[in-house]
């Protein structure tokens, strides 16, 4: 079992690693942090997909989750508590974990340097759903890291690949949210895997005028767009992938870190989250070469498309000057889990933009 040392008290996490692709000298490396719930083997169905795009995956599980180390009780403890501070101290540690993995594997498999002009080598870094509050985490503290764990980043680190992302990870006020009534929305999801929270790995078919729209798209609209209950007849390829899903459920999710800590990251003040966004892209000053991409899957559930509607009408209409600059790229018929469901497509998606 692949462990990660990620600081001084002991703390490891589990990662999965596709391995160097044979032939592929400046070949990219691609970390994957999971959502809620469901843990790094979510993204196993790309790891063959890996090697014909000249990539290395590596898919590393978070705190509580299989073979990583468990959050301490003080930790549950000030996650818990009413003290902003506490909460974010708790948030922001999770980045600092996926800084101290980025530097421990960066040393330890020698990967290749970032070569800007053909495009090769470095490291990219992927959040998915929940994912997004430790990837922004990591970002919203680039400028206070080290000055040697800076520059050595500085050579490997890419892009930034926000993928489909739930609303803590962009830190989406709760009035945005306002009106959802869908599993989608639903911040109570069950320990236990049924088909409640199973209904995240469905598809909606939104209102294709609204979905073409997007981002301009007023809020108003957007709500009256979207689709509250999933398709009535999926394809058969889709269903498919979900009972392959459901056979894997043992092996892809974790459903005990809900009681835990999980539950607690869903109470936390969209606040938290939004400074944390904020730090993380509203200033290039740290790694300036390296590119953020937003991912919105058009077939998702509606509390994703509210999500990156957000970020991406922000972007659109108010970006400031001195922000990361962030692309918008839309995946077409694609759920909340496009790496399940079309893993093929999925990779191909990562391996133009990473």
């Amino acid at each position: 079992m692949p462990l990660a040392p990620v600081n001084d008290d002991g703390t490891q996490l589990h990662y999965e690693d596709t391995g160097v692709p044979p032939g592929c000298p400046g070949y990219i490396t691609l970390v994957l942090i999971h959502g809620a719930i469901f843990n790094g083997a979510t993204f196993k169905l790309m790891f063959p997909q890996a090697v014909e795009h000249g990539m290395r995956l590596v898919a590393v599980n978070m705190r509580d989750y299989r073979g990583s180390t468990p959050y301490t009780d003080t930790d549950i403890e000030a996650l818990g508590s009413d003290d902003p501070e506490r909460q974010q101290s708790m948030i922001r540690a999770r980045g600092l974990e996926i800084a101290s993995f980025l530097v421990w594997f960066v040393r330890k498999e020698n990967i290749p340097a970032y070569a800007a002009d053909s495009g090769t080598g470095g490291l990219s870094l992927l959040g998915w759903s929940w994912g997004n509050v430790v990837t922004m985490a990591f970002m919203a503290q680039a400028s206070e890291l080290s000055k040697d764990t800076r520059c050595l980043l500085d050579v490997y680190m890419r892009s930034l690949i926000i993928l489909d992302s739930a609303r803590q990870g962009l830190g989406v006020p709760a009035a945005v949210m306002e009106g959802l009534d869908s599993t989608g929305s639903d911040t109570d999801i069950p320990p236990e895997p049924d088909e409640r929270w199973l209904s995240w790995t469905v598809h909606y078919a939104h209102s294709k005028p609204v979905l073409d729209a997007f981002p301009s798209v007023l809020i108003e609209d957007l709500r009256t767009g979207v689709a509250h209950s999933p398709v009535a007849a999926p394809l058969p390829e889709h269903t498919s992938s979900k009972n392959r899903m459901k056979r894997d459920l043992d092996d892809i999710t974790d459903p005990s870190v809900f009681d835990r800590a999980q539950r607690l990251y869903n109470d936390v003040d969209a606040v938290l989250y939004g400074d944390n966004v904020r730090l993380a892209l509203m200033s290039a000053s740290t790694w300036p070469r390296l590119r953020v991409n937003l991912i919105w899957c058009d077939a998702s559930v509606p509390e994703t498309v509210f999500s990156s509607w957000y970020l991406a009408n922000r972007v659109e209409k108010d970006w400031p000057k001195n922000a990361r600059s962030v692309k918008v790229v839309r995946f077409e018929n694609a759920n909340h889990f496009p790496h399940w469901y079309q893993p093929g497509r999925t990779m191909e998606l990562l391996a133009n933009i990473a």
